[in-house]
Protein backbone atom coordinates (compact mmCIF):
# COMPACT_ATOMS: atom_id res chain seq x y z
CA UNK A 1 0.00 0.00 0.00
CA UNK A 2 1.07 3.19 -0.80
CA UNK A 3 0.42 5.84 2.61
CA UNK A 4 0.20 9.69 0.83
CA UNK A 5 -0.08 12.53 2.89
CA UNK A 6 0.44 16.37 3.50
CA UNK A 7 1.18 19.15 6.25
CA UNK A 8 1.23 22.71 5.29
CA UNK A 9 4.54 23.72 7.47
CA UNK A 10 7.56 21.73 9.25
CA UNK A 11 6.03 20.44 12.05
CA UNK A 12 6.11 17.07 14.29
CA UNK A 13 3.72 14.33 12.91
CA UNK A 14 2.90 10.79 13.99
CA UNK A 15 1.00 8.05 12.26
CA UNK A 16 -0.19 4.92 13.96
CA UNK A 17 -1.71 1.61 12.78
CA UNK A 18 -4.92 0.92 15.18
CA UNK A 19 -6.83 -2.52 15.30
CA UNK A 20 -10.62 -2.44 15.25
CA UNK A 21 -10.80 -3.30 19.21
CA UNK A 22 -8.44 0.23 19.84
CA UNK A 23 -4.91 -1.34 20.33
CA UNK A 24 -1.86 0.09 18.58
CA UNK A 25 -0.31 -2.23 16.26
CA UNK A 26 2.35 -0.21 15.32
CA UNK A 27 3.93 3.39 14.82
CA UNK A 28 4.14 4.11 11.09
CA UNK A 29 5.77 7.38 11.21
CA UNK A 30 6.70 9.90 14.01
CA UNK A 31 8.94 12.67 13.55
CA UNK A 32 9.49 16.24 11.65
CA UNK A 33 7.95 16.45 8.06
CA UNK A 34 7.08 18.99 5.90
CA UNK A 35 4.96 19.13 1.87
CA UNK A 36 3.53 16.41 0.21
CA UNK A 37 4.72 12.93 1.87
CA UNK A 38 4.53 9.64 0.14
CA UNK A 39 5.80 6.01 1.43
CA UNK A 40 4.93 2.36 0.50
CA UNK A 41 3.96 0.29 3.34
CA UNK A 42 4.25 -3.55 3.70
CA UNK A 43 0.63 -5.26 5.69
CA UNK A 44 1.55 -8.58 4.83
CA UNK A 45 1.95 -9.70 8.08
CA UNK A 46 -1.10 -8.27 8.88
CA UNK A 47 -4.83 -10.38 9.44
CA UNK A 48 -7.10 -9.89 7.15
CA UNK A 49 -9.81 -7.11 9.27
CA UNK A 50 -10.42 -3.51 9.28
CA UNK A 51 -7.89 -1.15 11.25
CA UNK A 52 -7.54 2.66 11.15
CA UNK A 53 -4.35 4.76 10.41
CA UNK A 54 -4.71 7.45 12.81
CA UNK A 55 -2.50 10.49 12.06
CA UNK A 56 -1.52 13.34 14.63
CA UNK A 57 -0.06 16.99 13.93
CA UNK A 58 -0.20 20.22 15.84
CA UNK A 59 -3.26 19.23 18.05
CA UNK A 60 -5.13 17.60 14.77
CA UNK A 61 -6.29 14.28 14.55
CA UNK A 62 -6.99 12.54 10.94
CA UNK A 63 -8.63 9.13 10.87
CA UNK A 64 -8.57 6.72 7.79
CA UNK A 65 -10.33 3.44 7.65
CA UNK A 66 -8.19 0.41 6.34
CA UNK A 67 -8.98 -3.07 5.07
CA UNK A 68 -7.11 -5.75 4.55
CA UNK A 69 -8.16 -8.43 2.65
CA UNK A 70 -6.22 -11.89 1.62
Amino acid sequence: ATLRYAVPDRQEVTIRLYDVLGRRVRTVVKGEKEGRQKMRMDFSRLASGVYFLRLKSKGEMKTQKLTIVK
